[in-house]
This record gives C-alpha cells, sequence and structure tokens, in this order.
C-alpha cells in the first residue's frame, strides 16, 4: 500500500499558522504506526522547495524511513490546473512500475482528482487531518 501525502490542509490548516504547522502530523503517525506495510510518497507542493532528506526530518524516523519518493512536478499551465496532483500520483506509479499497487492519497484538493476520488481521502483544509479523516483513511489502509 502507497500513501501519497500532501501537507498544507492535511497536516496542519492551509494557510498554516506558525503555532499550528504539523499538528495533525501525530495523528498520523499514529495510524501509519498501526499499518507498517503502508509506504509514503510525498506528494505536497513542499516538494518543490525541500530535499527529500529534508522532507524526512518533519517525521520520526521510523516514519521518515518509510518515505520512498516524491512525486514528479507538473508544471502548471497558466497557473490552474485541475488534477495535476493525480496526474503526478499516477506518472509516479507508472515510472516505478507500480501501477497494479494499491494506493490511496491523504489531500484537502477534492479538484485536484478526477478518476480516482475513491482513493481520496480528504481533509478539509482549515482544520487538517481530524478524527473523522483518521476514521476514514484506517479503512482504506486495511
Amino acid at each position: 500500500m502507497i500513501l501519497f501525502l500532501d501537507f498544507d490542509g492535511v497536516l496542519h490548516p492551509d494557510p498554516p499558522q506558525p503555532d499550528q504547522r504539523f499538528r495533525s502530523l501525530p495523528r498520523l503517525v499514529s495510524v501509519l504506526h498501526d499499518h507498517p506495510h503502508v509506504e509514503i510518497v510525498i506528494s505536497s507542493m513542499w516538494r518543490e522547495q525541500l530535499s527529500i532528506d529534508e522532507l524526512r526530518q518533519f517525521f520520526p524516523d521510523d516514519i521518515a524511513a518509510r518515505i520512498i519518493s516524491t512525486t514528479p512536478v507538473t508544471p502548471k499551465v497558466d497557473g490552474y490546473a485541475p488534477a495535476r496532483r493525480e496526474g503526478e500520483i499516477l506518472d509516479w506509479l507508472e515510472a516505478e512500475g507500480r501501477t497494479a499497487e494499491p494506493w490511496v492519497a491523504l489531500d484537502d484538493q477534492i479538484w485536484q482528482f478526477t478518476l480516482h476520488k475513491k482513493r481520496l481521502v480528504e481533509c478539509v483544509f482549515y482544520d487538517g487531518m481530524d478524527e473523522r479523516v483518521e476514521t476514514i483513511l484506517r479503512e482504506k489502509l486495511r
């Protein structure tokens, strides 16, 4: 199982306030500890500014070790690209030869998905990962 992980609107509200950065990370870590078979690919726009090693530093060591990659960055056309994130996920799966593997995306932007909305665990951007999202994510990871 592969988890494609967004940050803003998932691990903290979007836009993130300094005192709220990564406030939902402990909840995600708890879920991931219960599902040791899950590998993580960062799909967040943070990957455009930080290296994979810098992204791993936000996570506890055991979870950081499960972050295997980041999705490729697709150039935006005229600033708006519907389903861009889904396309980047599909490009990553294709490039890695893993198209047949199960995956879910933890994200706050439903408009970034068209063909695979059933694989999306949607957060509310101003809240991030809450109890409702945790329950849905745990179900999809089983």
